[in-house]
């Protein structure tokens, strides 16, 4: 049972988890703080109700935490099914780069491994369907779906193809965080009216516009950031594993360009996703503490990341390089925690 559990990468879907965490409760939910405190700005009497639609003047998740949790855990399970399948076809692969490390085959039996992966993927297909109809959004259990395919179409065939394999794992990188936007914020905007004309004191009347677009800003670059990252992530993989992927005939970038030209696409794509990040900190972020933690906690392992993928020579140290990326990763994810406290100024709802 263990190393069923061991299949599923219990490190990724936790950082999965608080992807979505961080996109409800971090990006949201300061968004939900800031525009509440701005409404509350315009309000006469403190206890009062500024906007009828808004009682005490506070704006709330729209989409609920049952729902949002059962979105969370069919996430996790397509993603569990979805890595079992891919050590299941891997297993030759497995055998050339970390033999030591096959599970499928050993300890856990192949019918078993094949069980496990429709059983989860079933399970999370059912449970999205199920959070896309009670939120009113049915059209969305074409994202759960999706990801089934892909995850299943990725296992069996474009793992060996030329670039399309590290791409599709990408998208699926980016759909972490943009599905909790598809809901959340689409719920909100259902909820709670846009615009809004206030009376003041003086007889003049006051227009508070409730701007749905600007979580969404943050969440689809966090988005952009996913993809990007996991886009040199899987690059960097084929760097380490390309004896194993050789002898099973896969077409992967370091394969078919040759190792030379693997770096220079993964640190091309480095760069990028370092410019975002440098033009993100200086065009929307001006507060000490913004400047410090991705400074320093987010663009100094992106550095050390890119400098051991220019370096490394062994299996070994292209490892290295794709944990620093991954600690990069989680580190920018933490950030959302702390929007509260360095964007989204009231006064510019009104």
């Amino acid at each position: 049972m263990i190393d069923l559990i061991r299949l599923t990468r219990p490190l990724n879907l936790l950082i999965m988890a608080l992807t979505m965490a961080a996109m409800r409760y971090g990006v949201v939910g300061a968004w939900l703080d800031h525009t509440s405190a701005a409404i509350q700005s315009t309000s006469i009497d403190p206890t009062g109700t500024t906007i009828a639609e808004i009682p005490g003047n506070r704006l709330m998740h729209a989409f609920t935490g049952v729902h949002f949790w059962l979105l969370v855990l069919s996430t996790l399970l397509i993603a569990a099914g979805g890595n079992v399948i891919n050590d299941y076809f891997d297993t030759r692969i497995d055998r050339v780069n970390k033999p030591a490390q096959v599970i499928v085959g050993r300890t856990v039996k192949r019918r078993v491994a094949m069980a496990g992966h429709l059983v989860l993927s079933g399970l999370g297909l059912a449970i999205g369907a199920f959070v896309a109809w009670r939120s009113g959004q049915f059209r969305l259990v074409v994202i759960p779906a999706f990801a089934v395919i892909a995850l299943w179409s990725y296992s069996t065939r474009l793992k060996r193809a030329f670039l399309i394999g590290n791409g599709t794992v990408a998208v699926l990188a980016a759909l972490v965080p943009i599905t909790v936007g598809l809901y959340e914020v689409t719920a909100l905007a259902r909820t709670y009216p846009r615009d809004n004309w206030l009376s003041t004191v003086n007889g003049e009347l006051l227009k508070v516009v409730i701007d749905f677009n600007e979580p969404w800003y943050w969440i689809l670059g966090y988005g952009l950031f996913a993809f990007l990252a996991t886009l040199v992530r899987e690059i960097q993989k084929d760097l380490a594993d390309v004896e194993g992927d050789r002898a099973e005939g896969c077409r992967t970038l370091p394969i078919v360009l040759g190792m030379r030209w693997g770096k220079a696409v993964a640190l091309t794509y480095m760069g990028l996703l370092l410019v975002c990040v440098l033009y993100a900190r200086m065009a929307l972020l001006h507060d000490r503490l913004s400047y410090w933690y991705i400074g320093i906690a987010v663009i100094t392992p992106l550095l050390l990341s890119a400098g051991f993928t220019y370096n490394a020579s062994t299996r070994r140290e292209h490892g290295i390089a794709s944990h620093l990326l991954k600690a990069a990763m989680v580190i920018a994810i933490l950030y959302a925690f702390l929007l509260r406290h360095t964007i989204w100024d009231p006064a510019r709802l009104l």
